[in-house]
This record gives structure tokens, C-alpha cells and sequence, in this order.
């Protein structure tokens, strides 16, 4: 397989509103022969990512935060690994890549987050495959638990458990939605949290993104409505 350059990128904790970040890689470096021919597609992982709009009405967006939820597009190389690949299939860099703003509500118990990257046709394909794998959840789990506990902001002694992880039923255009219940203590008893993590993987285009929710599930109606907007964008490259 050429194989699982997929992964999303994190969302942290408040508000406020900017343009996504893009990186088109390092200066002076030549993506492999065999990404030239993508390159020359000239898509912009920033037109794939959630951004402002009716489907995130209530909620305030920052773009001076670290994502984290959404896992990052550098989660690939760990990622092989829990699948059980061969790490030196995953050198697969991204031809572009961006992070999107953080969302979440006033009271800061529902959140989103978003990242995209570009990367060949065959390897987004190799993708759809692995996603559809069944290590796929219980991998997304240990990718969350790991980008939450090595977050800087974090106070020592801070605990994120992952009590499960399950494959729920996508909406429509959305090829995986992992479902991650967790529990994270702070300075006190330990509090639930529940991410649904998703995942679009369509052309050259990996656009993930997460509807976070403290004490309960993330609302259907919210997980849709984003998961719509996503979709369009990717279905436009």
C-alpha cells in the first residue's frame, strides 16, 4: 500500500477569528517524482478546511490556538505504526497543508477544529482503505490521547483517558466518523468528553475535522451541518 497520509490536526480551548494557516512545505525541498505531477494540480489545502459560515452560528472562532481534537496531519508516521505499517510507507509528506480555526461555544463545552491537507490521488486512496480497517477507531483513540498529553498548555498531573472508541455511520459524503469517549482531569474530578472525529478523503484532498462536547455527545444536528460544509469544499477541488 502507498499508503495513510491522512490525519487531522488538534483544537484547543477559546474565540476570536483569522485566515487558516497554510504551509507548502520546507524551503529548498523537492516533494518525491512521483508527488510532481500533484503539485502541479495548484490545490490549497486552506480551501478545505472549516472556516466561518451559517454552519458554525453560535459558536466563536480563533485562529491563534493550536488545534487540538482533531489530530495532525504530522500523526501520520504514529498512525502507520498502530496500523501495523511499515513506517517507511509513510513518508508521504503533504504537497500543501492547513490548519482551520478553533470553534467553540461561549461556554467552551462544544468545540471544533479542522485541518486538510493535498496529497497524491493514489495515496488518499490507499487512505479510504485503511480508514475502513477495523484498528481504524481504537488508532484515532491513541492519536487523541497522545496529542491531548503532550500538550504544553496542560497542568502537571493532568489525566485524558480513553474509556472507547467506535466506527459510527458517517453523514452523507464523509468517509469515517470515529467516535472517541474520553474522560480529562484538570484540577479536579475527572470530566467527560466526547469527540466525534472525521474524515473526508476524496481526489488529492484530506480534510479532517472534530465536534467536540463536554459531559455529553456532540449534537447530530451540529456534526451534520459542519460535516456539510466540508464536504461541499472537498467535492469542488
Amino acid at each position: 500500500m502507498g499508503l495513510l497520509c491522512v490525519l487531522l490536526g488538534s483544537a484547543a480551548t477559546s474565540c476570536g477569528g483569522t485566515k487558516p494557516t497554510s504551509t507548502a512545505g520546507a524551503a529548498g525541498q523537492q516533494p518525491p517524482p512521483t508527488q510532481l505531477a500533484a503539485a502541479r494540480t495548484s490545490l490549497h489545502a486552506e480551501d478545505y478546511v472549516l472556516t466561518e459560515g451559517p454552519e458554525t452560528t453560535g459558536f466563536g472562532a480563533s485562529a491563534s490556538l493550536d488545534n487540538r481534537g482533531a489530530l495532525s496531519v504530522d500523526a501520520l508516521t504514529g498512525f502507520a505504526s498502530c496500523m501495523g505499517q511499515a513506517t517507511t510507507d509513510a513518508k508521504v509528506q503533504p504537497l500543501d497543508s492547513a490548519k482551520g480555526p478553533y470553534f467553540a461555544t461561549s461556554d467552551n463545552l462544544i468545540f471544533m477544529g479542522s485541518v486538510a491537507a493535498i496529497y497524491p490521488a493514489d495515496v488518499i486512496t490507499s487512505a479510504v482503505r485503511v480508514a475502513a480497517e477495523p484498528a481504524f477507531p481504537t488508532c484515532v483513540g491513541k492519536l487523541l490521547k497522545r496529542g491531548y498529553t503532550e500538550a504544553a498548555n496542560l497542568p502537571a498531573g493532568s489525566t485524558f483517558t480513553v474509556l472507547s472508541t467506535s466506527a459510527r455511520k458517517p453523514p452523507p459524503g464523509v468517509t469515517a466518523l470515529t467516535r472517541v469517549k474520553t474522560t480529562m482531569t484538570l484540577d479536579g474530578p475527572p470530566v467527560p468528553m466526547t469527540f466525534d472525529l472525521m474524515f473526508v478523503l476524496s481526489g488529492q484532498v484530506e480534510s479532517s475535522f472534530v465536534v467536540g462536547r463536554v459531559f455529553d455527545a456532540p449534537d447530530q444536528a451540529v456534526v451534520d451541518r459542519v460535516a456539510r460544509q466540508v464536504v461541499r469544499k472537498v467535492s469542488t477541488q
